[in-house]
């Protein structure tokens, strides 16, 4: 019967590009269209090896082949890896330096660790490293993330997109988590306990916790936090503070349960090991880029402090693109104060800033991509030229334009019928390619240097 199959295939693909069968009209039939080289393909050097959808080359004439294409990282001025140099460096001095670190800040892209979580996972099997990185308290996705399961109650939470109460102030991830008070601190009585609850997965790097740091704000009273039945004070007084509590072996629950007799700020979690790789996801649905300023400088440089930072992650844009904008000079103004203001916060990290994906919208009955969108992704290219961050476009990653008309109705479904979001298959995809690409930049790097 497979036999049989093939031969039928094979003489349906030696007719022109589609046909009519009982009235259907089919697509071009090409069996061996993923094994055979065609086109552009066949000129390749012989020196350039293709890999997961990047060109990596062997020689400086490849190299030019692999610049040339619009969908991998970009470093100005003329592409020399120096905006990504201190990342790089980072990733060769990782075993002296026990870590490396990225905070991946974006919008609803990046929701529920997508995208980051096979950023992490790609990371994390070369370069070493167990565990999630940093949670936030609450979440409105706890239920949709698979990287962890996550259960909490009894919070107050603040957000960057609202103006926060007096004597409070918002974390790196945007947020702060206000525990209820109680009169005194007792550790008896759990009427007025907020408490979070994390579970590890049974997934690879995932499956224990082995250090756990927690990250709160300034605290004055007798507060403190039970951890898996142990108690930890917390009195620290600068703007950021941290509880580090080793669970040895690893353990596949944690449970903290808060006491407090004065109101305080808690920032999140860290869930890691001694060393390796972390991705840390801050995910924040509708935000443009622009509240990110709202944060303190103080707050992003105390949690750097603690975390140490190599590669700070801008994706943006998705919340201001719109097909009845035709200028966006006013975004370029707002975000280049924003990347200002992570310069300040973060000054040895390397950045890295990307573009808008394709977006679809619908005009006569059809789905095409949003006018706005191409003009975003060169305002975007631009600013990263202007504050010399290094660049990556999504959009020409995809495909450039119509490619999420094809993520979405194509044979393999990458994106959701918004025609605007990534389902898990797409965000794996792209976590596996930006993966890609920033390791071809490091190979590059590295021929430069060594």
């Amino acid at each position: 019967m497979v036999l049989a199959v093939t031969i039928v295939l094979l003489v349906l693909s030696q007719f022109s590009t589609e046909f009519n069968l009982f009235g259907h009209k089919t697509k071009k039939v090409d069996p061996l269209g993923d094994i055979i080289l065609k086109g552009k393909a066949k000129n390749f050097p012989l020196s350039v090896i293709v890999v997961n959808d990047s060109v990596i080359a062997k020689d400086s004439t490849a190299v030019a082949v692999r610049t040339t294409d619009p969908a991998n990282i970009i470093d100005f001025p003329n592409d020399s890896t120096s905006a990504l140099a201190h990342f790089f460096g980072a990733l060769n001095e990782i075993k002296k330096k026990k870590k490396v670190r990225i905070a991946y800040f974006g919008d609803s892209m990046i929701e529920g660790d997508l995208i980051t979580q096979d950023l992490r996972n790609e990371m994390q099997d070369v370069f070493g490293g167990a565990g999630v990185g940093f949670v936030p308290i609450t979440s409105i996705v706890a239920g949709f993330r698979t990287s962890i399961m996550h259960q909490f109650g009894g919070w107050t939470t603040h957000t960057l997109l609202e103006n926060m109460p007096a004597n409070h102030v918002l974390g790196i991830s945007g947020y702060s988590f206000v525990p209820q008070v109680s009169g005194k601190a007792d550790t008896s009585n759990t009427a007025n306990e907020s408490w979070v609850k994390y579970i590890a997965v049974k997934q690879k790097h995932l499956d224990r916790f082995y250090k756990t740091r927690i990250l709160y704000g300034k605290s004055e009273g007798a507060n403190s936090v039970t951890v898996n039945n142990n108690n930890y004070k917390l009195d620290g007084k600068e703007p950021v503070n941290e509880v580090l509590i080793d669970n040895g072996k690893g353990v596949q629950s944690l449970s903290a349960k808060f006491q407090c007799t004065s109101s305080m700020d808690i920032f999140g979690l860290s869930m890691e090991s001694d060393s390796g790789a972390f991705v840390d996801n801050f995910s924040f649905r509708g935000n443009s880029g622009f509240p990110l300023v709202k944060v303190p400088q103080s707050i992003y440089s105390g949690t750097n402090q603690y975390l140490g930072y190599d590669l700070i992650v801008l994706e943006y844009g998705l919340n201001a693109v719109s097909p009845d904008v035709t200028d966006f000079s006013w975004y370029e103004r707002g975000m280049l104060n924003v990347i200002r203001h992570i310069r300040a916060s973060f000054p040895n990290a390397s950045i890295l800033l990307i573009s808008v994906g394709d977006k679809g919208y619908r005009k006569d009955g059809v789905y095409q991509t949003d006018p706005s969108v191409p003009l975003m992704v060169n305002v975007q290219r631009k600013m990263a030229e202007q504050t010399g961050c290094a660049y990556w476009s999504l959009y020409d990653a995809m495909g450039g334009e119509g490619s999420m008309v094809k993520w979405v109705e194509g044979d393999t479904v990458l994106a959701n019928k918004d025609y605007t979001h990534f389902n898990f298959r797409g965000a794996h995809k792209v976590g596996k390619l930006l993966y890609t690409k920033l390791m071809s930049e490091y190979g590059d790097y590295n021929k430069k240097h060594n």
